[in-house]
């Protein structure tokens, strides 16, 4: 799950560089965005101008683009093809506006690599290239975002809810990929989006508002409970003090013990009780109902 301070502090510090914060531009719609002076042998520079065709819908600058760039005969040290904004971009573009793909699909061969993330992202990336978008053994907030940039929608309801679930039980950062981040993000507020619940931010907010309630209502139910508790204990030895063959203290004496109330201090047994009690009670008057699959705090 993540936070709104992991996600401030996160976006902090990645959007201080050029490339991503172009992206997040374009997955969030900013209005004034404008790529950066085209330069071919800037990967980033490259991507940013892709993007922005692509969302922008212009297809014939698109096309004299990706014709400057079919020239190219890269290998598997080239390092521009593994620029994960660059080759997603491109993936976007040949897809949108029904480029020569064969191009793509051998830069996706080329990009070899030994870690899982990357694997995965290529292998996301491959099957979209496919117009395979549901696959089950890849990212498929990918997809989402790639369904989001050229409006090829094919929701899968059952798609989303395990990616869902998928990040959602992850610490954040969610990966080392920073693209991986951003789109997973995006995909998830496009999940919050289709289902009709809170935004992301909401959800968050809602979510620590009612951890703060339910540990608060708990103390003050101790409170609440602890003070009669404790007068009562306090008087009880006063009085056995005092009046010790006094028949109603002996009385109290008794009937407190049989709830489990020792006077010389052991009193927890009747005091966690009603505290559970008293918690279930404010809660109550508050209008709070606990979820079926939490338990009570």
């Amino acid at each position: 799950m993540v936070s709104l301070e992991a996600k401030s502090a996160y976006l902090a510090s990645l959007l201080e560089s050029p490339m991503p914060q172009f992206f997040v531009g374009i997955l969030y719609e900013q209005a004034d965005l404008r790529p950066p002076h085209l330069l071919l042998a800037d990967s980033n520079s490259l991507a940013c101008n892709v993007l922005y065709l692509v969302r922008s819908a212009d297809e014939m600058r698109c096309q004299e683009l990706y014709q400057q760039l079919l020239g190219r005969r890269p290998n598997k040290e080239s390092e521009w093809i593994y620029n994960d904004y660059l080759i997603f971009s491109l993936v976007c573009a040949v897809k949108k506006f029904a480029l020569p793909s064969e191009w793509v699909r051998h830069l996706l061969v080329l990009r070899t690599s030994q870690d899982e993330e990357k694997q995965r992202l290529n292998v996301t990336l491959t099957n979209i290239m496919a117009g395979n978008l549901n696959s089950r053994e890849d990212y498929h907030q990918v997809s989402l975002v790639y369904q989001l940039l050229t409006g090829e929608q094919v929701p899968d309801e059952t798609r989303i809810n395990k990616m869902f679930k998928f990040l959602w039980r992850r610490p954040f950062p969610f990966f080392s990929s920073p693209f991986l981040n951003l789109v997973s993000l995006k995909a998830l507020e496009l999940a919050f989006n289709s289902k009709g619940l809170l935004n992301p931010e909401q959800f968050f907010s809602a979510e620590q508002f009612t951890d703060r309630f339910l540990r608060r209502t708990h103390r003050l139910a101790a409170f609440i409970v602890t003070v009669p508790v404790v007068a009562l204990v306090v008087a009880l030895a006063i009085a056995t003090v005092r009046y010790p063959d006094n028949g109603w203290v002996k009385l109290g004496l008794g009937l407190t013990s049989a709830f489990g109330v020792d006077v010389m201090g052991s009193f927890s047994g009747l005091r966690n009780n009603l505290q559970t009690r008293v918690t279930a009670v404010i809660r109550r008057t508050f209008g709070y109902k606990a979820p079926a699959s939490n338990s009570s705090k």
